[in-house]
């Protein structure tokens, strides 16, 4: 059991740790669209090509600390590296907060780091790559073979069903009123992935919100014509964001507060049928 005066050190452990992890996504989201290998060789600058020491690469500090500069050429450092490791680390916090330290708490974080990877990817690229697709199934299976979810393999079936096939019909039907693809089969597969881990409930919520959230990125980019002539805009952002905010609403006792404000402050108990 972990007592009051042991849990502030477990969290700046957790955030710690988060740190590294966004670290090492950074290396994810170059390398892995770019076909190299995660592993090795070492970070290098990419203005001189000069290996990044250990100590030029510490979470945030050292981005600090080089006022955004490599140290060697002065090339600059883009903010979107010390940003992710921020982001990564702050949502380790939050879900150690909101799960406590379980199994469960495990499970969610890998996803919620697939999910960062596969925003900034998707941003860059407009692709999901496969690697992560079956990361996020073999977490999924390992999560619901050992029970490590509050859902039972049937409920993570149902959502998988819900999420990946909702957004089957939806790019179908968009391509059918378009005619061009209205959405890429990578989305389909992460939101199997998701459905999975979401059951069906979660999964309406979280895909309620990846509309949302998509129709505001589209009008956002129109609007600052940021937009190609393609008029290609990821959808993989917008899932990923309505996903965490699924997982970051959950209440104690398993629920959803955004669920329970709505049946509690929107819906009369009155069907439209």
């Amino acid at each position: 059991m972990i007592t009051n005066e042991i849990y502030p050190f477990l969290q700046a452990y957790a955030l710690i740790i988060g740190l590294v992890v966004g670290s090492f996504l950074n290396v994810v989201i170059y390398r892995i669209p770019n076909n190299k290998s995660i592993v090795k060789p070492r970070s290098k600058c990419t203005g001189c090509e000069n290996q990044i020491a250990w100590y030029d690469n510490i979470p945030i500090i050292s981005y600090i600390i080089l006022l955004a500069k490599c140290r060697n050429c002065k090339a600059p450092i883009s903010i979107r590296y010390p940003l992710v490791e921020f982001i990564c680390g702050m949502m380790t916090l939050m879900l150690l907060n909101i799960y406590g330290p379980s199994f469960e708490f495990i499970a969610v974080v890998f996803i919620c780091y697939m999910l960062i990877a596969i925003t900034f990817i998707d941003v860059d690229y407009f692709i999901i790559p496969n690697e992560f697709i079956i990361f996020g199934f073999v977490v999924s299976i390992i999560a619901h073979g050992f029970n490590l979810l509050p859902l039972t393999l049937a409920q993570g079936f149902y959502g998988l069903i819900t999420f990946g096939g909702i957004l089957f019909l939806m790019g179908t039907l968009g391509t059918f009123i378009f005619k061009k693809e209205a959405m890429g089969l990578g989305d389909v597969k992460l939101g199997l992935v998701l459905g999975s881990f979401l059951g069906a409930e979660l999964s309406l919520l979280a895909l309620f919100f990846s509309f949302i959230f998509g129709g505001f990125m589209s009008l956002i980019l129109l609007i600052t014509k940021e937009v190609g002539d393609d008029h290609m805009i990821p959808f993989g952002p917008s899932i990923s964001a309505a996903t965490l905010l699924t997982l970051l609403t959950k209440t104690v006792g398993g629920g959803n507060y955004i669920i329970n404000w709505y049946f509690t402050n929107m819906w009369n108990g009155e069907y439209i049928f």
